[in-house]
C-alpha cells in the first residue's frame, strides 16, 4: 500500500525501509548476527522449504473463498486495497478490514458499495483458491 500511494514500486519501498531501519539499528548499537532481507535466494530457499514440507506432510489444504476483484487492475485485492460503506453503522469510508466510524472487524465482501482504492471502479466478487495451515492436525503439538 504504502509503495502505491509514494509511487515507488514494491523493490524501492523494501530498499528504502531496509537501508533506513540498518541506520537506526546502527544509530542505537543494535547488531545482528545477520539482518537479512526476505528477497534473498536463501529467505526464498528458507520459505520453499517449509512449505514443501508442510505440503509432503499433508499438513496443508486449498480451499476456495469469495475475494473482492478489480477487472481494470486485474487483481484480486486485499482488504487494505478496498473501502466502502459499513455494513453496520453506514459509515462511508470504511476500510476493508475494519470500520473506524464504530470499531466492526470487517471482511471486504461485505462492505456495501466497496470501491477499489487501485482503480477507484467497483470491484466484483470472484472466487480464489487458496492455502491453508491444517491447524486442527497439529493442534496437540503447539
Amino acid at each position: 500500500t504504502k509503495a502505491l500511494e509514494v509511487g515507488l514500486s514494491p523493490r524501492e519501498i523494501c530498499d528504502k525501509y531496509h537501508a533506513l531501519h540498518a541506520d537506526i539499528y546502527e544509530w542505537f548499537g543494535i547488531q545482528f548476527d545477520n539482518f537479512g532481507r526476505t528477497s534473498t535466494p536463501k529467505q526464498t530457499q528458507i520459505a520453499q522449504g517449509i512449505f514443501t514440507s508442510l505440503m509432503d506432510k499433508q499438513l496443508l489444504f486449498k480451499d476456495d473463498m469469495e475475494q473482492l476483484y478489480d477487472d481494470v487492475a486485474k487483481k484480486f485485492l486485499a482488504d487494505r486495497f478496498v473501502e466502502g460503506t459499513c455494513p453496520k453503522c453506514k459509515y462511508e469510508d470504511a476500510r476493508g478490514d475494519q470500520c473506524d466510524a464504530c470499531g466492526s472487524l470487517l471482511n471486504p465482501t461485505d462492505l456495501l458499495k466497496p470501491r477499489s482504492k487501485l482503480s477507484g471502479t467497483t470491484p466484483r466478487i470472484a472466487t480464489t483458491q487458496h492455502c491453508f495451515l491444517n491447524l486442527p492436525e497439529i493442534s496437540e503439538r503447539l
